[in-house]
């Protein structure tokens, strides 16, 4: 569902992550989609699950639907900024996950460890930044 604001749509998701803070999950605008603090949680709840390739999954999951829910899709991705609390430890399962859901084509990425997830107070291990082409 979007919502139309000062010539940018909002982006809400019914199923998907859910912030703790009174934003979006995205906007959508000059024919881009920014999805901001997306985090690998069940649909309806704030908290991570605790299994680092389930909180993976969740993660892109999230993605896909906020995406879909603004008209675009995962493969029209173009950018992902991954923060991450132990890079060394989880990288590589969050690499596999990445695989499954990018394959060959994906877009551009870094990740940066992070002390914690802004405050969020939770068992968080990821959160994603993405921008897409709408």
């Amino acid at each position: 569902m979007t919502q139309q604001a000062s010539g940018k749509e909002l982006i809400y998701v019914k199923e998907g992550h859910k912030h703790t803070s009174p934003i979006p999950q995205g906007v959508k605008a000059g024919g881009f989609i920014f999805l901001s603090a997306v985090r690998g949680v069940e649909t309806g709840s704030t908290r991570p699950v605790a299994d680092t390739e389930q909180q993976a999954r969740l993660l892109f999951e999230n993605i896909r639907r906020a995406l879909e829910a603004a008209g675009s899709s995962l493969d029209r991705v173009v950018k992902i900024g991954v923060y991450m609390i132990n890079l060394q430890r989880d990288r590589p399962i969050f690499n596999a996950v990445w695989k499954e859901y990018f394959g060959d084509a994906p877009p551009a990425r870094f990740a940066v460890q992070v002390l914690d997830m802004g405050g969020a107070g939770d068992d968080s291990k990821f959160l994603a930044d993405v921008t897409a082409l709408a």
